[in-house]
C-alpha cells in the first residue's frame, strides 16, 4: 500500500498529518504550510481516500500497517503523528502498536473508543455514502449537477462542498470519485468503532496531546476519564468556540497548540 503524500519543509521535527473520513491531504495544505516553517511535514492520503490506492479492506489495523510501512519506507525518523477524527483513531492505535516508530502523537477532536450512539452515527454515514453512490458519474456533466443530486439527501451546504471536493474530472472529460465508496460503505461500522479498548490501563506511553473543540460532541467528559486512564503521558487542550472542524475554524490557535506541544 504505497500511500500518496505531500511534503512541506525540509528541516526540524518530522510531522505526519492524517486526515479524517472523506478527507485527503489537500484539506491540510494550509496547516502543513504553517507547521513547515519549523518542521518537515508529510501529509498522507489514507487508503481508499485521495490519490492513495483502493482496497476492499478498511480497518484501523490495516491503516496502521500502511502507516508503519510508510514511515519505514520513507525513512521518516521519530515523527510526530497528528491525526484528525478517523485519522486520530489511527494515530492512537499506531502509538500503541508501534511506539518505537513515533516521538509524539496529537489526536484531534475524536475519542479513540467506542461511543454510546455508535449505531446512529453509523447510520448517518451510511446515508451519506449511499447518497454519493446514487450519483451516477457517467450521467453528470458538471459539478453543479452532482451538487443538486447530493442535496436531495445532504442539506448541509458545507458538508456538500466538502464531499464534492472528492469529485474530479478525468482526462476524457467525465467525472470520477477519488475515494472508494463501496469499500467505505461496506466498512462503515469498522470506521465508527473505536481503535482502542476502554479497559486498557496506561497502554499508550507515547507523549500525547488531545485537542478538542468546546462546541464539538466528538469527545465527551466520560471519554476524558478513560483517555486519562489509557494514556500515561497526556496533555489536553481545548479550543473555545470551535466545533469538530476546529483546525479550520480556529487555525492559528490550533497550530500554536501543536507547535507548543512539539517544542515542549
Amino acid at each position: 500500500m504505497q500511500l500518496f503524500f505531500r511534503k512541506f519543509g525540509n528541516t526540524g521535527n518530522n510531522i505526519i498529518i492524517l486526515h479524517g473520513l472523506y478527507g485527503c491531504s489537500d484539506n491540510w495544505t494550509s496547516i502543513a504550510k504553517s507547521l513547515s516553517r519549523e518542521n518537515q511535514v508529510f501529509v498522507a492520503d489514507l487508503r481508499n481516500h485521495g490519490r492513495s490506492p483502493h482496497s476492499d479492506e478498511h480497518s484501523y489495523e490495516a491503516m496502521c500497517g500502511d502507516l508503519a510501512e510508510f514511515i519505514q519506507h520513507n525513512g521518516i525518523e521519530k515523527p510526530v503523528i497528528i491525526g484528525y477524527s478517523m485519522g486520530g483513531r489511527c494515530a492512537a492505535l499506531l502509538a500503541r502498536q508501534y511506539p518505537d516508530l513515533l516521538s509524539k502523537v496529537v489526536i484531534v477532536d475524536i475519542s479513540p473508543f467506542d461511543c454510546e450512539n455508535q449505531e446512529a452515527i453509523s447510520a448517518f454515514h451510511k446515508n451519506i455514502l449511499s447518497a454519493l453512490m446514487r450519483i451516477n458519474t457517467n450521467e453528470i456533466s458538471s459539478r453543479h449537477e452532482a451538487a443538486a443530486k447530493l442535496s436531495e439527501t445532504v442539506a448541509d451546504i458545507q458538508l456538500q462542498n466538502f464531499l464534492l471536493k472528492n469529485l474530479y474530472r478525468t482526462s476524457k472529460g467525465g467525472f470520477l470519485w477519488r475515494f472508494n465508496l463501496p469499500a467505505l460503505l461496506n466498512n462503515v461500522n469498522n470506521i465508527m468503532c473505536g481503535s482502542l479498548e476502554k479497559s486498557e490501563k496506561h497502554t499508550v506511553q507515547t507523549p500525547a496531546l488531545f485537542v478538542v473543540g468546546t462546541k464539538s460532541n466528538h469527545v465527551v467528559s466520560s471519554d476524558i476519564k478513560i483517555i486519562t486512564n489509557v494514556f500515561s503521558d497526556l496533555e489536553i487542550a481545548s479550543i473555545h468556540e470551535a466545533g469538530h472542524r476546529l483546525h479550520v475554524e480556529q487555525q492559528e490557535k490550533f497550530v500554536a497548540f501543536i507547535q507548543k506541544f512539539i517544542n515542549g
